[in-house]
């Protein structure tokens, strides 16, 4: 340790340094499937967006994860200001996305814009590949750096659009690298019934399982499926739909007048939140009111 401390003491650091310097500051680090949710949730943007239909996510033998979509495809043109190729700003800068305003999207999950450039940051290896006005591109990057250019590997036909990221997370910033498969499948599944109408797979080659899910009706199938084996009130869940210009808000409940297994989940913009928040309060709250004020109207 020095006596001294001067202007040349100090240390800047700049482009993904900072994730790996202190990755605890960014994301999870007991194992990596806050990275594989960073990388979801893109795909879920686009489908929340309108513009996708099916995720598919591969777990490989050799840790690697896979996540596909039919969505628009990442950005392949040349920034105007930052001098490189939208894929290549994504994967390595900090800060930098399209969820900032409502240009792009008009919900989406997080709005940090830290998301997969840190995926790239934590990760020894990560591969991309996007289907765009009528070709395929793909860019390689290893432990945050680019170790290839944005290049043209095929054509594909106009309307097959989507993007491809597998990436292989690195050990040594994690205290497990598995990815834990029950957290992993929860995530997913609910995503799909967060949008209607998506289908998710995910197939792990490392035991053999695939699963899909798929549901129509969103919360109101999700909740019909889970409390399939109990008798409920009322036989179809209560629910509700609001929107504005730039907020929404979705529920579904029932009652299990003689018991069951309790199911309390809540999102805000995809995103779990495990501790509740003023949105299941409010929601409590309002459903108190109205049942107390209707049976104080019915004498009950």
């Amino acid at each position: 340790m020095s006596d001294t401390y001067n202007a040349d003491a100090l240390e800047v650091l700049s482009g993904l340094d900072p994730v790996r310097r202190r990755p605890g500051m960014y994301t999870d680090t007991t194992r990596p499937n806050h990275l594989a949710q960073e990388v979801i949730d893109n795909s879920v943007d686009e489908a929340l967006a309108g513009h996708a239909r099916q995720i598919n996510v591969i777990l490989h033998p050799d840790n690697a994860l896979e996540v596909s979509d039919d969505g628009r495809g990442m950005p392949v043109d040349i920034h105007p200001e930052e001098g490189v190729s939208g894929v290549e700003l994504i994967f390595t800068r900090l800060h930098a996305g399209g969820k900032f305003s409502n240009k792009n999207y008009q919900f989406s999950g997080g709005l940090h814009g830290v998301g997969i450039s840190v995926v790239n940051a934590l990760s020894l290896k990560v591969e991309v590949r996007v289907k765009r006005d009528g070709q395929e591109y793909q860019m390689s990057f290893a432990s945050g750096e680019k170790t290839s250019e944005l290049q043209v590997i095929g054509s594909v036909g106009k309307r097959n659009t989507g993007t491809s990221v597998i990436f292989w997370p690195d050990e040594s910033y994690f205290d497990s690298a598995r990815f834990s498969i029950s957290r992993l499948k929860h995530l997913l599944k609910a995503k799909a019934v967060l949008c209607p109408g998506l289908r998710v797979d995910f197939d792990d080659r490392q035991s053999g399982e695939k699963v899909s899910w798929y549901y129509e009706d969103g919360l109101t199938d999700y909740l019909r499926d889970s409390c399939a084996d109990w008798p409920t009130l009322p036989d179809a869940p209560f629910t509700g739909s609001f929107s504005a210009r730039q907020e929404a808000v979705d529920w579904a409940l029932l009652w299990l007048p003689e018991g069951g297994e309790l199911i309390q989940e809540s999102y805000v913009n995809l995103i779990p939140t495990a501790q509740g928040g003023t949105h299941v309060n409010g929601l409590r709250a309002g459903l108190l009111e109205a049942i107390r004020e209707f049976c104080e109207f019915r004498n009950l």
